[in-house]
């Protein structure tokens, strides 16, 4: 767990560090936000990929559409596309840049990072002469699957794995990607597992002289430790869920305790009692009082029940705002909080239930506590063409900005020592980005606080 741990902290530091755009990095570093409004530019950038470039401008007027077009383009694949990053080449003054866009989509902009690979083209060049040297696999593969040439690396890793030598033909599995790769005339990128490693590797075409060649990379460390680091945030997740139920446990176990004293007092009273009328009137508050425990054990039931429930399904978003005020009332006193329901016809979403309501209730009770108990819940689902959102608003004490920009860092909290863990709002954004959707926040010093989550629209598969 510790080792998880680390990769998880070195993870966070490596983003902090990009998320810095240091001045002095010697490659260029832009940001561009959703709407082509140039936000950052690092001096190397300004010199290169956004020469002569007006900060006032947009990367869309006609202006700069022509210089600039190819990379604003770019930037929009990267916003509608759910990979983590697009990488491609761009030319601009016969310079050569390779570029990598990069989807920060909480935050609606877009990170690009270029490097000047114009004197390195000999190198390139180099590469696809299959050079011996190289250490990663390099294999040439003809037409009709004989292997024509293979680097020692490819010898001893992959071709090794497969049980083939230069000369020899491939299996079918590699040979139908090679034949899928000359009929497209374009590259394609497959992950092969390989004697329990795996390989990042790369078919390009070289169509007039009707061969492949492959470039493959192994990449098993990189899986695994991505892995692990799923590992870890999913036993994060689940010991957040956990200490959640606790305290659930906890509440629901001091509202029993109240009904159970009175069902005791007056069934006793009862025995000894010859006054009929009495006797009824204190058999209707103990019928009451076990009513009410079989509502606190429904609920408990429900949780306890979605709290088991596993992979996704079709859930209705005011269902989840219903279940997570329905549980705050065990933790939560909401006696003087006035709960408003503003809620969309049918705004459904894929997820998991359980971890869905986690973040709602999470919302109400860092609400609640904002208020101190006393004021206006709102509770609100929508939907558009395009994305279904649920939101919880209080009117409470609000967030400065510096406590905006921490809020979901792990261990951070503003409560009293003892009164929270500060890693709630952190497992609720990991469980975000989990369902592929987006984690927004709005809040003023002493006017209150908005989170919302906004779904995509996506399909069942």
């Amino acid at each position: 767990m510790p080792e998880n741990e680390a990769i998880i902290r070195k993870l966070e530091e490596e983003i902090e560090n990009i998320s810095r755009f240091p001045d002095e990095n010697p490659h260029s570093v832009i940001r561009v936000s959703f709407g082509g409004e140039l936000l950052f530019a690092n001096s190397s950038a300004r010199n290169t990929l956004i020469k002569g470039f007006n900060h006032d401008d947009s990367f869309v007027d006609g202006k700069n559409s022509d210089r600039f077009g190819r990379i604003f383009e770019s930037v929009r694949k990267a916003m509608d596309s759910d990979e983590t990053y697009r990488s491609e080449t761009h030319i601009l003054d016969g310079r050569i840049y390779a570029c990598a866009f990069v989807p920060i989509k909480e935050y609606e902009y877009v990170n690009v990072y270029g490097t000047d690979i114009t004197d390195s083209q000999k190198e390139i060049e180099g590469v696809a002469r299959f050079p011996e040297e190289n250490p990663h696999s390099v294999i040439r593969i003809s037409g009709d699957g004989e292997i024509i040439f293979a680097n020692a690396p490819a010898k001893g890793q992959i071709l090794k794995k497969l049980d083939v030598g230069v000369g020899q033909k491939v299996p079918d599995e590699i040979y139908s990607t090679v034949k899928e790769t000359l009929e497209s005339d374009d590259y394609l990128d497959v992950d092969h597992t390989l004697g329990g490693r795996i390989y990042a590797c790369t078919f390009v075409p070289v169509v007039e002289h009707a061969y492949v060649n492959i470039y493959g990379v192994d990449i098993t460390e990189k899986i695994n430790a991505q892995e692990e680091a799923e590992e870890a945030n999913q036993e994060l997740i689940q010991a957040e869920k956990m200490s959640s139920l606790g305290v659930v446990i906890s509440g629901i176990a001091h509202e029993i305790r109240n009904p159970l004293q009175v069902i005791l007092a007056l069934s006793e009273s009862i025995v000894d009692d010859d006054d009929l009328p009495r006797i009824q009137d204190d058999a209707q508050e103990i019928i009451d009082a076990s009513n009410r425990i079989s509502e606190i054990v429904g609920d408990l039931s429900t949780h306890a029940r979605d709290a088991r429930t596993l992979g996704r399904s079709s859930i209705n978003l005011n269902d989840v705002a219903d279940k997570a005020i329905e549980i705050s009332k065990h933790t939560r006193n909401l006696k003087s909080v006035e709960v408003v329901k503003d809620y969309a016809k049918s705004p459904i979403v894929l997820g998991s239930t359980s971890e869905l309501t986690q973040i709602i209730t999470n919302f109400v009770n860092n609400g609640v506590d904002a208020m101190d108990a006393e004021g206006e819940l709102r509770l609100s689902t929508s939907s558009t063409k395009e994305t279904h959102t649920i939101s919880v608003t209080d009117n409470g004490s609000g967030m400065d900005e510096a406590t905006q920009k921490k809020i979901f860092d792990p261990f951070f909290t503003t409560k009293d020592p003892g009164k929270g863990t500060g890693l709630g709002l952190h497992v609720v954004r990991k469980i975000v980005e989990k369902h592929g959707a987006k984690l927004d926040l709005k809040s003023e010093l002493g006017k209150g606080t908005t989170f919302a989550v906004i779904f995509p629209h996506k399909k069942e598969a």
